[in-house]
């Protein structure tokens, strides 16, 4: 999702994107406000001041949304858990945390945070709403942004995780058993429950002639599901490989190739011979100088023609502070760096000399192997 993404700015320190997929949404309700809704209850308004009134209660409605995300983070945060950005997409808002919660406590409490936030902003937009009940271009837009931040507060408190109300649910059940992976499993499986639900009221409204609503809450509860599916899995998966070291895994059986060689004898004598999809590059042999990785990907902006002629040392890009992790570093959080920088390996330095590399094909086939023993 990140990577198909545009920065807007930072709040708290906390980096806010948007989807691309959220212009989807934003022009959706863009046409239903400026087009239906407030040309039935605002008639009497011209078409400039209709189209002022579509913007600014659309962008209120999806600060509401970023409000609801910027609670959980700052909870979070307080928590003593990071929080590097935040994402606007078709379904709302995504917080990225960065760790599962320490405590059932701190589960309840950050997930809590959203609805309580919505039901607030609901409140705050209920009141303006009593307030300007004789001022029309005012009231119908707080009238409806009340209406449906309580929406969004009671839907989100649905107890399926990865729901708000899902994740309540998880931490009850994990303060009662005690386990993690089964709170999660039992909140995963209602928050897949729940999505089938609302995919089934999705197809009888298509079959009733809602088809807009239908496909809509169809595609709501596909995403639900799929998304507690996936949240269940992950845990799983972090849960296996917890306590591993990158030093357990990387591989120091480095075929290294030295900078003054071709493309064509890389392809050769490297590529075609040892089968690896990447080497590191060093100086020469005698001072065994490391420069940088290269890979399949990184010659392929070469033309064949030309690789008769250039050397790895014009292609290769110096190895960047980003890509060096330390032995002790957890394995779960080599990862998420790989995948947060789109890098497709981490080099393992010391005293200046390379140590060893690693890849997510590494850490795959060892948890496989691993997994063959337990």
């Amino acid at each position: 999702m990140f990577r198909s993404s545009i920065k807007l700015f930072k709040v708290f320190g906390i980096e806010i994107r948007l989807d691309y997929s959220w212009f989807i949404i934003f022009a959706l309700f863009a046409y239903y406000f400026g087009f239906d809704y407030f040309p039935r209850v605002l008639s009497g308004l011209n078409e400039g001041l209709l189209a002022l009134i579509t913007i600014i209660t659309v962008i209120l409605f999806f600060t509401s949304v970023l409000i609801h995300e910027m609670s959980h983070s700052l909870v979070a945060r307080r928590r003593g858990t990071s929080v590097k950005r935040i994402t606007l997409f078709i379904f709302g808002g995504m917080a990225e945390i960065e760790k599962e919660p320490e405590t059932p406590y701190s589960e309840f409490v950050m997930a809590i945070a959203g609805p309580t936030a919505s039901f607030v902003m609901g409140i705050i937009f209920g009141v303006i709403w009593i307030f300007t009940v004789n001022i029309a271009p005012i009231r119908e837009p707080v009238k409806y942004l009340a209406i449906i931040n309580i929406v969004l507060g009671v839907f989100n408190m649905l107890p399926g995780y990865p729901l708000d109300g899902g994740r309540v649910l998880r931490s009850i059940v994990w303060r009662v058993t005690g386990n993690l992976e089964r709170s999660t499993f039992i909140a995963s499986t209602v928050g897949r429950v729940i999505g089938f639900m609302i995919i089934a009221v999705g197809v009888f409204f298509i079959l009733t002639g809602n088809f807009l609503n239908g496909v809509w809450l169809a595609f709501i509860g596909w995403f639900l599901q799929s998304s507690a599916q996936r949240g269940y899995r992950q845990l799983i998966f972090e849960t296996s490989i917890k306590g591993i070291k990158v030093g357990d895994v990387m591989n120091e059986n480095i075929v290294n190739v030295t900078k003054d060689i071709t493309i064509q004898d890389l392809v050769d004598d490297y590529f075609m011979k040892y089968r690896f999809g990447r080497f590191p590059v060093i100086e020469d042999e005698k001072t065994q100088r490391f420069i940088g990785v290269i890979s399949l990907h990184d010659i392929k902006g070469v033309s064949k023609e030309e690789w008769a002629e250039v050397k790895i040392g014009d292609v290769v890009k110096t190895v960047s502070e980003i890509e060096k992790v330390n032995m002790s570093m957890e394995i779960s959080d080599a990862i998420k760096k790989m995948g947060k920088n789109n890098l497709g390996h981490l080099v393992i330095m010391s005293g200046g000399r390379l140590r060893g590399i690693i890849t997510k094909s590494d850490v795959m086939r060892f948890i496989k192997i691993r997994s063959e023993f337990h």
